[in-house]
């Protein structure tokens, strides 16, 4: 693992990012709807669709990282690449890890419901249209679930690819991840703000163009599937430069459970 990186490092990593998306382009959107479609097939099911979608993020999260890993190999990233995350032994721990992201989100909502409770049930029952009391009320408990479930994503984001690339435990990985990302915290915060920023400005720059056109709607929507496959894109480059290029997908299989 490497020493502690500025908060320009995370500048580096957008960059690298996106000169990666730029290669294929096409082939990583190919495979994140792909990953969108099983999304959209489980949330079908009632209730029990919308869990297992959640715990299978990190297997979807891994199947992008993977094709970026192909790109970046000079490979082509195809859409099969959604199957990886499936095989044995890394499943299971990733499995695990979308459990813990379920209770997180979770959790994200419980304080959600304890800080805005009241304001959201009385927003809901007003007829004389939106107060801004509550508004407030309701703002204050959506920031706050908001920020606990980006700060656990955001320490956890290492995990499902030392999962799958580095052959670590649940437990091992999740410590790893925290380790690196408090040792690059900066450079985490300040790619996570660039992205923002820029997704921002985009929404912005089509709202001022299109107004609120059916047009303008198709194209923020496209911003932000964009934006998700380049996040992606931008932990690949973190991850490389925080514990190195993964090595080509190989056959044999690992018993994560030994050692």
């Amino acid at each position: 693992m490497s020493t502690k990186l500025p908060a320009r490092a995370g500048w580096h990593w957008i960059k690298q990012g996106w000169a990666l998306f730029r290669k294929q382009p096409g082939a990583l959107m190919a495979l994140f709807f792909s990953c969108m479609f099983v999304s959209m097939f489980l949330m079908l099911v009632p209730v029990l669709g919308s869990i297992a979608m959640l715990v299978l993020m990190p297997i979807f999260s891994v199947a992008l990282l993977q094709g970026c890993a192909e790109i970046d190999q000079g490979k082509r990233a195809l859409p099969n690449l959604l199957l990886v995350g499936f095989q044995k032994p890394a499943r299971k721990h990733l499995l695990g890890l979308g459990g813990l992201n379920f209770l997180l989100l979770m959790l994200a909502a419980s304080v959600v419901y304890a800080i805005s409770g009241d304001a959201m049930e009385a927003l809901r029952e007003a007829k004389a249209g939106m107060q801004p009391e509550l508004l407030e009320g309701v703002l204050g408990g959506m920031l706050t679930g908001s920020a606990i479930y980006t700060i656990g994503w955001m320490l956890a984001c290492m995990a499902a690819p030392l999962i799958f690339w580095q052959k670590l435990a649940l437990n091992k990985a999740l410590f790893f991840s925290v380790v690196a990302v408090m040792r690059a915290v900066k450079a985490f915060a300040t790619a996570v703000v660039i992205q923002h920023v820029l997704n921002f400005i985009s929404i912005q720059i089509i709202a001022l163009l299109l107004g609120r056109s059916q047009l303008a709607v198709a194209a923020i929507f496209t911003v932000f599937l964009i934006s998700m496959v380049l996040m992606h894109c931008t932990l690949y480059a973190a991850y490389c430069q925080i514990f190195g290029p993964p090595q080509p997908l190989t056959p044999a299989p690992v018993d994560l459970d030994k050692g």
